[in-house]
């Protein structure tokens, strides 16, 4: 991954060096630079069941210099707040249906959504396992097996809270011509990063997964570590058998 060694010299000690000079305002705007970066380099529509009229456009640059995809559902009217969910790439609940987490729920269900009321956009973005990646998230995986929490079994592995960065896909949304948002999400991290990239956010809607036994504590880390607006009762509510 990017890194720097910083080594405290004098100016006399490296004096006679081959060195390579870079400014410090350079470090600085490098992030800035990369979001600024991203570009459209492909587009299509992906009928999807459930959402047939879907459109999905491949931006590349941002975050890593990977690819990220927006999927355009239904004609979502730009003059208007348009629905948003920024979703982080979750390889074992999105694609595998993994019982750990709620991800596989709230991506299905906000695109069904979507369909079902006049469109959105869902942004799919490349930052596994909280930013930190598929390999590290398995080792938190096998932390949590043992007892550990979600967030200090990432703590133990020597990662912050969150790693994830939200800049770039609200760069994303502009260039798709959405000044205004609806934020389907219960991260508050999310609507504050819209909203510090220039974007308004007239309204947020949660999205709520199913709980399991295998989940529960997780959803519970999220409200209790991370801010998450989780309401835990309405989520058993909605897991309890209907008569």
């Amino acid at each position: 991954m990017p890194a720097a060694v910083l080594v405290p010299v004098s100016a006399e000690a490296v004096a006679a060096e081959p060195l390579v000079v870079v400014d410090i305002a350079a470090l600085n705007s490098y992030r800035a630079a990369q979001v600024a970066s991203l570009s459209i380099v492909g587009r299509a529509p992906v009928p999807l069941e459930g959402a047939p009229e879907t459109e999905f456009v491949v931006f590349r640059g941002g975050e890593g210099l990977r690819d990220q995809v927006a999927i355009i559902v239904g004609r979502p009217d730009l003059s208007e707040a348009v629905p948003v969910r920024l979703h982080s790439a979750c390889l074992t609940g999105d694609l595998f249906g993994s019982l750990k987490c709620d991800c596989g729920d709230q991506l299905r269900e906000t695109v069904q959504w979507m369909a079902e009321n006049e469109g959105g956009i869902l942004l799919y973005l490349d930052q596994e396992g909280r930013g930190n990646g598929i390999a590290n998230k398995m080792r938190a995986y096998k932390l949590q097996s043992q007892g550990w929490d979600t967030y200090d079994a990432d703590e133990v592995l020597g990662f912050d809270l969150d790693q994830r960065h939200f800049d770039f896909a609200a760069a994303m949304l502009k260039q798709l011509g959405v000044t205004r948002v609806t934020a389907l999400t219960n991260n508050p991290i999310k609507v504050g990063a819209i909203k510090a990239a220039g974007l308004e956010v007239a309204a947020t809607q949660r999205v709520l997964g199913r709980p399991n036994v295998h989940n529960v504590r997780y959803l519970a880390s999220k409200r209790d570590r991370a801010g998450h607006f989780i309401d835990m009762d309405a989520l058993m509510a909605r897991a309890a058998p209907k008569d």
